[in-house]
């Protein structure tokens, strides 16, 4: 098909997502413990798993890689 960009897999991404990732886990478990005392331990870590694997999709395609577009010569 033509004009169909397909991405691959870039390793070098996960330098950047792995350590946001764990950040907004850490942090977003904290916040919740802190300040919603009310809100139950399995619905806690649901909470902190989805927010967790949304920081890792957002950031895995914002991102980009060299060789991504190769129309693109954006600053790498």
């Amino acid at each position: 098909m033509k004009g169909v960009v397909i991405m691959k897999f870039h390793k070098g991404r996960l330098k950047y997502v792995l350590p946001l990732s764990l950040g907004v886990a850490i942090a977003s478990y904290i916040m919740l413990v802190n300040n919603y005392a009310e809100v139950g331990d399995r619905d806690r870590i649901l909470i902190v798993i989805g927010a967790t694997i949304l920081t890792a999709v957002i950031s895995y395609f914002l991102f980009p890689q060299e060789g991504d577009n190769p129309k693109d010569r954006g600053p790498y």
